[in-house]
């Protein structure tokens, strides 16, 4: 009985784990990416891919899928995100543009070319393509 209780408390947070999808318009050329050219693309040194203006999206900051693509593509806290952006701002920078929701995530990926955003792999729909996947912790 010990036993199963141990590997019942050690593996529960694994069944709630849920891949996430980093996604783009489905005219937009890109096909894959690294987490590193994911990581500029977010901190916006990477701003276009070839001929195509990107648009990165974030959801708000108390959402959980921000919080972990934050912490495990970005790799920095949202303090140390906050003070980059403060940096960015003086040198004319602003951060990726916020939608509300996933919902909205998606409608604004599948109408503009270049836009990037990140959604749970359970809400994907047709009409975006996936260019990265990483498990969200």
């Amino acid at each position: 009985m010990v036993r199963f209780l141990f590997f019942f408390f050690l593996f529960i947070p694994l069944l709630h784990a849920e891949n996430m999808l980093v996604i783009t318009n489905v005219s937009n050329i890109m096909e894959h990416v690294t987490k590193e050219e994911l990581r500029k693309i977010y901190l916006k040194k990477r701003r276009f891919w070839k001929e195509t203006k990107l648009s990165p999206l974030n959801l708000p900051p108390n959402n959980q899928h921000r919080q972990s693509f934050e912490k495990d593509i970005l790799t920095m806290s949202a303090e140390k995100l906050d003070t980059y952006w403060m940096k960015q701002h003086y040198q004319g920078y602003r951060p990726p543009y916020r939608v509300e929701s996933v919902k909205s995530m998606i409608l604004f990926v599948k109408k503009v070319k270049g836009a990037v955003g990140y959604i749970p792999e359970s809400q994907l729909v047709k009409g975006v393509k996936i260019i990265y996947r990483f498990q969200e912790k």
